[in-house]
Formats: C-alpha cells, sequence, structure tokens
C-alpha cells in the first residue's frame, strides 16, 4: 500500500472527488446509514460500569469514516449527554477497512454494520428512582459516488435500557494492547521525527496474508508516503512524518493500528505507539 498523500488540509476534504451538488441532495432523502443506541446491560445499577454505543447499519456499497478517514471524509462523531454524575470514557473504535476513493485517495472506515461504544461509569449515589435520560448526538459521513452528511439525535431512558445482542461479538472486533496474551509479532522501530522517516520492523510468528497499517489522526503531525511491504514473516512499514506547519500539540509520539488478516479472512489488530524522540535515526 503506497499512499502519496495521507492528510489533506481540511478545507479540501469535502472537495476531493466528491459530488455534492444536487445529486448529493437527491441521496441525502434516502437513509444510506441508519443509527441507534444500544447498550450491554438490562438495568443500571450504582457504581457499576456499561457499554453505551451507537449501531450504525449501512447501506450495501456506502461506507462511513474511522477516526483517521484517510486522505479525504470526515471522521464519524458521537457526543453523549448523561445524568449528573454518570460519565463516559473514550470511544472505542473496532478495527477499520481500507478503501479506494475518488481519484486513488486511500480512506478508512466502516461498511455493513459497526459498533462505536464507550465504557460508562455511574456513581455510588446514583439514584435509579430519579427519571433519567441519555442522549447522543451522532453525526456522520456516507460516501459512495457521491457523499451524503447524516446526523441523528438519539435518546432513551436509562430505565428501558436492554442488553443488545450486537454486544456479545463487539468485544473481538476491537484492537489488541501490544504485549496482551501471546505475542503474534515482535516489533522494531528506527527513524523518528529528526530524521523525517519513522520504519516499522514486524517479524511474525506465522506468515500473514495481508498486513494493513492505520496511523491515528493527530492535529500536529503529517504521515505521508506509506509503504507496507511484507516477506514470509517479516513486514516493514516506512512513513514520512513531519511537524505540520503553524500546528500545535505534541509530535513525541505517533499512535497506529496494525492489523493482520490470516488465511481464513479473520483480522486481528493492535495499537501501536512509539516515541519519535527516542527512536535511533
Amino acid at each position: 500500500m503506497s499512499l502519496r498523500r495521507m492528510f489533506l488540509p481540511t478545507a479540501m476534504l469535502l472537495l476531493i472527488g466528491w459530488s455534492l451538488s444536487s445529486a448529493g441532495a437527491q441521496e441525502a432523502d434516502k437513509a444510506k446509514v441508519r443509527a441507534r443506541l444500544v447498550a450491554d446491560t438490562v438495568e443500571v445499577e450504582p457504581g457499576s460500569t456499561f457499554w453505551l454505543g451507537v449501531h450504525f447499519e449501512i447501506e450495501d456499497g456506502w461506507h462511513i469514516y474511522w477516526r483517521n478517514p484517510g486522505g479525504a471524509g470526515l471522521a464519524t462523531a458521537i457526543d453523549f449527554e448523561l445524568p449528573d454524575g454518570v460519565v463516559a470514557g473514550p470511544l472505542r473504535w473496532p478495527l477499520p477497512i481500507a478503501f479506494t476513493q475518488s481519484e486513488g485517495i486511500p480512506g478508512f472506515g466502516y461498511e455493513g454494520a459497526v459498533v462505536l461504544a464507550s465504557e460508562v461509569t455511574v456513581p455510588e449515589d446514583f439514584d435509579r428512582s430519579r427519571p433519567s435520560r441519555i442522549r447522543a448526538e451522532v453525526s456522520w459521513l456516507a460516501c459512495k459516488s457521491v457523499c451524503v452528511v447524516g446526523s441523528a439525535e438519539l435518546e432513551e431512558s436509562l430505565a428501558k435500557l436492554s442488553a443488545d445482542p450486537v454486544f456479545r461479538t463487539w468485544d473481538r472486533t476491537l484492537p489488541r494492547v501490544l504485549g496482551e496474551g501471546i505475542p503474534l509479532f515482535t516489533l522494531t522501530t528506527t527513524g523518528g521525527l529528526a530524521g523525517g522517516t519513522v520504519t516499522h520492523w514486524l517479524r511474525w510468528r506465522k506468515t500473514p496474508k495481508l498486513v494493513e497499517w492505520f496511523p491515528d489522526p493527530s492535529g500536529a503531525l503529517d504521515v505521508e508516503n506509506v509503504r507496507v511491504q511484507t516477506r514470509g514473516g517479516l513486514t516493514r512499514i516506512d512513513a514520512a512524518v513531519r511537524r505540520r506547519k503553524g500546528a500545535e500539540g505534541s509530535t513525541d509520539d505517533l499512535s497506529s493500528l496494525v492489523v493482520v488478516t490470516d488465511e481464513d479472512g479473520g483480522r486481528i489488530g493492535w495499537e501501536l505507539t512509539v516515541n519519535l524522540k527516542n527512536q535511533e535515526s
């Protein structure tokens, strides 16, 4: 996979290879994406935690976007509004897929269906007798030959939550943390911000069918010219990295996902974080 440009200026995102004119407006009248609130619990107890999310059902041939949409696109967004004292953690994103958009621009996202969810913490003094509601403001960009901006305002009573079956296998779609369980590969990283390039070397215990790399979005870094090469049990991932001109924020760390597909079509991913200052040049 060779990406000529991983991130583009925001002003260009809706201009490259898309038709958002009258044709897009006509498509907007059709429900390309359906969104609904889902939870993994039947009863919210004081002092408990549970998963709360949005289940997206996406029409065949269409896609929505991961937290890093790729060369063009808009990340799917969820903003939860919860009762006082009830707190939602960071949104958990299942493994994305890669697709090619107009003009050969790479994109990262989801097709078919996906659940984006947060772990919710309920305080010990939570009063279940008081009526409480949860709300979610959701927005997405759905694309095929045209792109349609979609949104939904979802609401439900805490007392009416039910354990949705989508959570039975949801955890299998999430990336793993490197070092948990039996490692399937060893990782060595060279390069850094000073030299302008980073190289990940992954040595696999078993030869993979396909290896993909998805850099996390960064407000301070540009990640470009990505190349993934696998030969036998060794994968080399090269990327050019540089501080974005005029950007604020830390450039110390580069976070990403590496995803491997096995011979049976199963996909497993790991979260990687490397310090760009500490790598050898």
